[in-house]
């Protein structure tokens, strides 16, 4: 009995977990859909977890005549586990926190 508990305490657990990235990837889409887009370079790949290989990209881009260096945005890392440091994409930039990016 306490078995079937667990399971079912893990599972809503696991149900909530990508639930809720889902919402949170919904809501930057949302939020950055009339953010300005610029081209960015991959300048570093950040491990951040290692079953399976899970990774952050570092990127610059110039914006309003400025350099800036920022960890991009991609919450289900469908881009950034296949991008290398040099590759170059389009990023949406906050326009109230240009240091802030989102996978555009």
């Amino acid at each position: 009995m306490v078995l079937y508990f667990l399971i079912g305490v893990i599972l809503m657990a696991a149900f909530i977990i990508a639930v809720s990235g889902y919402v949170q990837n919904a809501y930057y889409k949302r939020k950055s859909a009339h953010w300005p887009s610029v081209e960015a370079t991959v300048i570093d790949r950040l491990l951040q977890g290692s079953d399976p290989p899970d990774y952050c990209l570092e990127v610059r881009y110039e914006f309003n005549g400025r350099l800036f260096h920022s960890i991009l945005r991609d919450n289900l890392h469908k881009v950034s586990d296949r991008m290398d440091v040099g590759e170059k994409l389009f990023v949406k930039i906050n326009p109230e926190n240009n240091s802030i990016c989102y996978l555009g």
